[in-house]
């Protein structure tokens, strides 16, 4: 049996409080059953009866009194990270970058109208900025967002707009539909996107998109502190090498997936 949720239509309102419950745990870590149900403005019955529940299907694991998240998601992540070939064949290249640059890089693609990043690897000037495989951001804030929306029809763009807006993330977000037009208007006709602070503050960041049978995949991205990422290094030196990654990413690609053939590789 279902139930309709504020927003309309039918949907089960307990599956929404399971997952509520375990973003929670993800943000938080381990935590007591009344920090859970104050958090969520449940009642200490229904959490323990969504946990128990958990439980039992090891997605929720218990200490004590602390609850925290089950291993068995280990295993719906990797499902999820590679449930496109594409996106482990970009792995290697996310590692070379971060070696190369000494920063964090990152492959990020789009789902549901956010961004997620698929791979992270840090270099070793990196900072550590808490964005985590599996982290959801806003496109257009970001280097790799841009990159991504950049290559999108205006009304998928516009779609994407509406249902996430475009909030501050930082005081140089651009939150101006007509500005962000005009800014991924230059993207696309230099095939690198730019952050300068307008996602987190005092983080520079600079993508290219990767693009597969015509189609935007994701993009790869490097991010650094802007004393150090800035000038001719943000400008150039690393889209230089970000450029050179996707295009051999976007080969790699071509060539691994089941429609191309060694008779097509020949001249």
């Amino acid at each position: 049996m279902t139930n309709q949720d504020a927003g309309g239509g039918n949907r089960i309102g307990s599956t929404k409080t399971s997952f509520a419950i375990v973003h929670a745990l993800q943000e938080n870590g381990p935590s007591r059953l009344s920090e859970i149900a104050d958090e969520l403005d449940l009642t200490e019955s229904t959490t323990h009866r969504h946990l128990n529940t958990l439980c039992d299907l090891r997605y929720v694991s218990r200490q004590g009194k602390r609850y925290q998240i089950g291993l068995r998601f280990a295993r719906l992540g990797r499902a999820a990270r590679t449930r496109d070939p594409a996106y482990e064949t970009a792995w290697k290249h996310v590692q070379d970058l971060a070696e190369e640059t000494q920063e964090r890089s990152q492959f990020v693609v789009e789902d549901y109208g956010l961004g997620i990043y698929i791979h992270v690897e840090t270099g070793s000037k990196a900072v550590r900025a808490g964005f985590d495989v599996g982290r959801q951001i806003h496109l257009h804030g970001s280097s790799a967002g841009k990159s991504i929306l950049a290559h999108y029809p205006r009304d998928r763009v516009d779609e994407i707009f509406d249902r996430w807006e475009l909030p501050a993330l930082t005081g140089n977000t651009i939150t101006d539909r007509e500005a962000l037009y005009d800014e991924l208007e230059a993207v696309r006709e230099r095939g690198v996107g730019f952050n300068r602070e307008e996602h987190v503050d005092g983080i520079n960041g600079v993508a290219v998109p990767v693009v597969r049978d015509g189609s935007v995949l994701g993009a790869l991205a490097v991010a650094g502190p802007s004393h150090r990422l800035n000038g001719d290094r943000l400008e150039s030196e690393v889209p230089d090498m970000l450029l050179a990654a996707a295009n051999e990413l976007e080969l790699n690609i071509t060539y691994s997936s089941p429609d191309s053939s060694v008779d097509h590789l020949v001249e």
